[in-house]
């Protein structure tokens, strides 16, 4: 019982921090809570009007010659006595049917209000972590807790809450009539509550590991789901599709069986309440008969009597068919709150001011950073990037060069040192301020299932057409998109599939360019592009570079003397700059690394 407490605890612990997307709605929950009391007692009422016909009206009755209605100057004889009783039975259903549907609907408005506000509470959450914490944790069990999870909770939150709390107050008010009634028929159905208790116990506590690891197993298998169909080219490139088929089959095995372990413990729960209560009734029945048989008890009152039994075993199979749906909820809520407690890296401080509109130098003092604490990126990497000039990032892969990128925009923070814009540390500036005056192109383009246009205002939303087309032309991108189609309502599969890795790059760089941000920072723009994009592209850059400050982390050796300066980064660390052919005379390491480089393209 102890165990049971704790866990209920718990439970309790867990709902209470969803609490305030509740309080928004307090006065539809009044309205709920008033409109199932009048349906308690309606439904209590239910059963009356049969004892009022059987024991006043019908031959033999206990009371016949008498009349129930007489307080409502109601009929004495038999005929008018069913007809009111029949009257009664109707308005009860009546009333009872429409404080349920009032319930059901305001109930089911609560609970999806409730899941759009958690949900979004998650997402923006999510949206705030650093790519750390989404390197942790699948993207696919992450989908699992937004798609399934927050439903479970707002399940536990409105419905099963408002269900239990009802139903509690249903057997409550049921168990008062009975006493009522006949006190010796209630003792022997309050025995089964040690039983009931003890069973709810018992399969809860497995319901409650069930639930945990069911939830756990769906999203392994729904992260593995989403890596295979997103390398589905890959896949079937490398022809291991049966092998992928057959992992998957294993997955979603082990999927089904945490499924089938919580759904065979919930079915347990049900039929053991079911034989408890069928036992009980029984004996209440048995021993009803024989009292009526002895004259101590009328018909009417026996049948009274049995269907309050009967309607008590509605409300309790209820409250332990949401009792599974609470444990799950459990275990959702805390699945959810993994997220939300996951505190937030990189913000914004209380005292930190607009970053400049027009930044003039970009500085890296010393900066240390390991990914995990674990993999060095750089070492006491230093360099200055100053608007004016057109400035190369170059070295060799894994040399730190996109963590550059990152910490640029507050992605990650450095271990040590500092990166500075116009002489302030970046922290000292407003987040969102700061990642406005920074447009990144990275190698990893990414681009969403959406038209083209809706792509490209992702970098600046108020775009006009003109300015579309405009960002497109500067990138080298106007020609292909122009060709399709349906132009810039062009829809993209998921990723930008359909597209060529060159015209993905290019449609990122245009969604960068249309930002007009005043730093610019493009990973390998040249990479993938024929002669005359090439040079449209390099022609933007160099003009970007007249105003902005501008950096291009450099791959292709054959544009190498495009750039003012190239800052040359080998193990984290800034080894030389200068210009390709300055760095090609005098730093002998920039030679090999140039050789190695040309030969393994070749």
């Amino acid at each position: 019982m102890t165990r049971w407490l704790e866990r209920w605890i718990q439970g309790l612990a867990v709902a209470r921090r969803f609490f305030p997307e509740l309080a928004v709605h307090r006065w539809r929950l009044a309205a709920i809570t008033a409109l199932t009391l009048a349906a308690v007692a309606f439904e209590l009422l239910r059963p009356w009007p049969i004892k009022w016909i059987l024991d006043y009206a019908l031959p033999g009755g206990a009371h016949a010659g008498e009349s129930p209605f007489d307080w409502l100057g109601g009929p004495t004889d038999a005929q008018g006595i069913v007809l009111w009783g029949a009257l009664a039975a109707l308005v009860i259903v009546i009333l009872d049917s429409l404080c349920d549907y009032g319930a059901a609907v305001l109930t089911n408005q609560v609970g999806q209000a409730v899941s759009r506000s958690l949900r979004l509470r998650v997402f923006e959450h999510l949206s705030k972590l650093s790519p750390e914490f989404h390197a942790r944790f699948k993207s696919g069990d992450l989908l699992v807790r937004l798609m399934g999870d927050v439903p479970l909770v707002r399940t536990m939150l409105v419905d099963s809450t408002v269900a239990v709390l009802t139903r509690s107050c249903l057997i409550a008010c049921t168990v008062g009539a009975m006493l009522f009634v006949d006190a010796w028929l209630t003792l022997i159905v309050l025995g089964i509550i040690p039983a009931c208790l003890g069973v709810v116990w018992w399969i809860s506590k497995q319901l409650t590991i069930a639930a945990r690891k069911q939830r756990t197993k769906e999203g392994d298998l729904a992260d593995y789901l989403h890596e295979a169909i997103a390398a589905s080219s890959t896949i079937q490139a490398l022809g291991r599709g049966r092998h992928i088929v057959h992992r998957f089959a294993h997955t979603n095995r082990t999927a089904a069986r945490a499924e089938l372990k919580a759904a065979r413990l919930s079915a347990k729960l049900t039929v053991s309440i079911e034989a408890i209560f069928g036992t009980c009734t029984a004996a209440a029945l048995g021993f009803g008969a024989w009292r009526v048989l002895q004259g101590t008890l009328s018909a009417g009152d026996l049948i009274l009597f049995l269907s309050y039994v009967r309607s008590l075993l509605k409300p309790v199979r209820a409250t332990s068919k949401h009792s599974e749906r609470l444990a799950k909820g459990t275990a959702s809520g805390e699945r959810l709150l993994a997220i939300l407690d996951e505190p937030i890296a990189i913000d914004s401080r209380p005292d930190a001011i607009e970053a400049p509109a027009h930044p003039a130098e970009l500085e890296f003092r010393d900066v240390v950073f390991q990914y995990g604490k674990k993999v060095d990126a750089l070492r006491g990497f230093a360099a200055t990037f100053k608007r004016g000039e057109l400035l190369g990032l170059f070295g060799r892969s894994g040399s730190g060069k996109s963590t550059v990128a990152a910490l640029c925009v507050r992605l990650y923070d450095p271990d040590a040192g500092t990166v500075l814009l116009d002489g302030r540390p970046l922290p000292e500036y407003q987040l969102q301020s700061l990642r406005d005056r920074f447009g990144l192109s990275m190698q990893e383009s990414t681009l969403f299932g959406a038209s083209i246009r809706e792509n490209l205002l992702l970098g600046r939303p108020e775009a006009t057409e003109e300015e579309l087309w405009e960002a497109l032309r500067l990138s080298a991108a106007d020609g292909f998109v122009a060709n399709l189609k349906r132009g810039l309502d062009t829809e993209l599969g998921s990723g930008g599939t359909g597209l060529s890795g060159g015209e993905r790059r290019r449609l990122c760089l245009a969604r960068v360019l249309l930002r007009r941000a005043p730093v610019l920072i493009v990973d390998e723009p040249f990479s993938g592009l024929d002669r005359v994009a090439v040079d449209r592209v390099r022609a933007t850059l160099s003009e970007r570079a007249r105003t902005d400050i501008v950096v291009v982390i450099a791959h292709d050796l054959d544009h190498l003397d495009v750039f003012d300066r190239i800052v040359f980064v080998d193990q984290g660390r800034v080894d030389d700059v200068g210009t390709h052919a300055e760095l090609v005379a005098r730093n002998a390491l920039y030679r090999r690394t140039t050789r190695s480089l040309s030969q393994a393209a070749s």
